[in-house]
C-alpha cells in the first residue's frame, strides 16, 4: 500500500468482545498462561470460551510450569488494613490478595508463613486458616472446641497459639503444627504441641483434628516466626535471654537443640534461603542509630542433620534506621538477595560482588500507610484450590 494512500475504514461496530473472539486458541492460551492466577480466575467469566480453556487440566499443568520458570512471589501481610494481603511478583508489582477476606480487627492476625503455594494464617481468636494467597480460597483449621483440653490449665490470655505449616519429604502430606502455652494452677508453666495432619489422598477426606504430640518446658516457647525446610520447622526460643535454635521433625514429632553462631549479644531471626536454613545476625541494642550497623548471614548445610557448623555466607551494613532492618527472602537470578524492610517495602542486595551500591529499592510501600508488624513471605502462585493442593 502506498505511504500517502489512506487507510482503510475500522469497522466502527467492531466491539473489542469480536476482536478477542477472532484470536487463534494457541494465542489466546499463551496469553492467559501468562496471566497471574487471580486475573486468570476472574478472566473465566468473560464467555464460555475462555472458562473452558482456563479450566482444563492442560492449561493449569502449563501455567504451573510457567510460574515455576520465575522468581517466587511474596506476600506482603499487615493485619491492621482494610484489605491486609499484597502480592509482589518476579516485576517487582504490588496487587490486592484476599480481595474478599477481611482482617479480624484483633490484635494477633497474620501470616505465621507459607509453604508451597500455601500461607498459614493466625486470626486475632487463636484459630488457624490455610489460604492460597493468589485465589484467595480458604481451608479452615479445627479450632480450640475440636481439642480436649486439661480442665487444670488455663492459656494465658496475651499467649495466642503459635503455628507453622509444613510438609513431609517422604509422603507429601502436609502438616499444620501448634504451640501453646499452658499456665497450670498448681504447678508450672509449660508448653504443648499439637499437630494436624492434613491427610487426604485417594478420595479420603482433609482432617481437621488436632493430636498432641508433646509437653515441653517453656524454654522451648517459640520467640519469633517458624520456617519450614525439608519436613523440619526451624525457629528461634530463648532460655535465660541466650536464643537458640530448635527444630522439630515432622515425621517423627521429635525436638532437636541447634546452637546459633557464635555472636555476642546479637537479635537472631530465621528465613529459608537457597534451601537451607539461613540466621540473621543484627546487634542487639542497635536496631536504630546513626551510624552502620553490620548483619551478618548464616547458613546452615544440609539442615544440620550431621553437624552444626553454621557457614558465613554474606554481611552487609545498614544504615540504622527502621527502614533497613531487613529480613532475607531469596535470591533472585543468583545475584540480587530480595529483603523485606520494617516498613514492609522490599530492598535488594548485590550478592555477586560486583557492585558496592549497598541496599536497592525494588518496592516501595505506600507513604503514611507504615505496615506495623507486618510480616513477609515467599510463595509459588497457582491456580489451584487448597484442598487440591492438599490431596494431590
Amino acid at each position: 500500500m502506498d505511504e500517502d494512500e489512506p487507510m482503510p475504514p475500522v469497522d466502527g461496530d467492531e466491539s473489542d468482545d469480536d476482536a478477542a473472539e477472532r484470536l487463534p486458541d494457541l494465542t489466546l492460551y499463551k496469553i492467559l498462561t501468562l496471566l497471574p492466577p487471580s486475573s486468570a480466575t476472574r478472566c473465566k467469566v468473560v464467555c464460555k470460551r475462555w472458562r473452558s480453556m482456563i479450566s482444563s487440566p492442560s492449561f493449569v499443568r502449563d501455567h504451573a510450569a510457567a510460574v515455576r520458570s520465575r522468581d517466587p512471589s511474596i506476600l506482603l501481610f499487615d493485619g491492621a488494613a482494610r484489605f491486609p494481603g499484597r502480592i509482589v511478583d518476579e516485576n517487582r508489582t504490588a496487587r490486592l490478595a484476599l480481595r474478599r477476606w477481611r482482617a479480624e480487627p484483633t490484635e494477633g492476625y497474620g501470616v505465621q508463613n507459607c509453604c508451597g503455594s500455601l500461607a498459614c494464617l493466625r486470626n486475632g481468636l487463636g484459630g488457624a486458616e490455610l489460604v492460597n494467597p493468589a485465589t484467595g480460597d480458604c481451608f479452615r483449621l479445627g479450632g480450640d472446641s475440636d481439642v480436649v483440653r486439661d480442665r487444670g490449665t488455663r492459656t494465658g490470655a496475651d499467649q495466642l497459639p503459635w503455628y507453622c505449616l509444613g510438609r513431609c519429604p517422604s509422603t507429601g502430606e502436609y502438616k499444620v503444627i501448634r504451640f501453646d502455652i499452658r499456665v497450670p494452677y498448681s504447678s508450672a508453666p509449660h508448653v504443648t504441641c499439637e499437630v494436624c495432619a492434613l491427610g487426604g489422598r485417594g478420595g479420603q477426606g482433609l482432617s481437621r483434628m488436632w493430636r498432641e504430640v508433646g509437653v515441653w518446658d517453656v524454654n522451648f516457647c517459640p520467640s519469633d516466626g517458624g520456617v519450614h525446610i525439608a519436613g523440619v520447622v526451624y525457629y528461634v526460643a530463648n532460655f535465660l535471654g541466650a536464643p537458640f535454635v530448635v527444630g522439630f521433625d515432622l515425621s517423627t514429632y521429635q525436638l532437636r537443640h541447634i546452637d546459633l553462631p557464635a555472636v555476642d549479644d546479637a537479635v537472631a531471626s530465621l528465613s529459608e534461603l537457597e534451601g537451607r536454613l539461613c540466621a540473621s545476625l543484627v546487634p542487639a541494642g542497635q536496631w536504630c542509630g546513626d551510624g552502620g550497623v553490620n548483619m551478618d548471614l548464616w547458613v546452615l548445610p544440609d539442615g544440620g542433620q550431621d553437624q552444626h557448623e553454621w557457614i558465613h555466607r554474606y554481611r552487609f551494613e545498614l544504615d540504622g534506621s527502621a527502614r533497613h532492618i531487613p529480613r532475607p527472602l531469596f535470591v533472585s537470578g543468583g545475584r540480587r538477595l530480595i529483603m523485606k524492610c520494617a516498613d514492609g517495602s522490599l530492598c535488594s542486595y548485590d550478592v555477586a560482588g560486583g557492585s558496592d551500591e549497598g541496599a536497592f529499592l525494588v518496592f516501595q510501600h505506600k507513604s503514611g500507610q507504615r505496615m506495623r508488624g507486618a510480616t513477609a513471605d515467599v510463595f509459588v502462585e497457582s491456580l489451584l484450590p487448597v484442598r487440591t493442593i492438599l490431596q494431590s
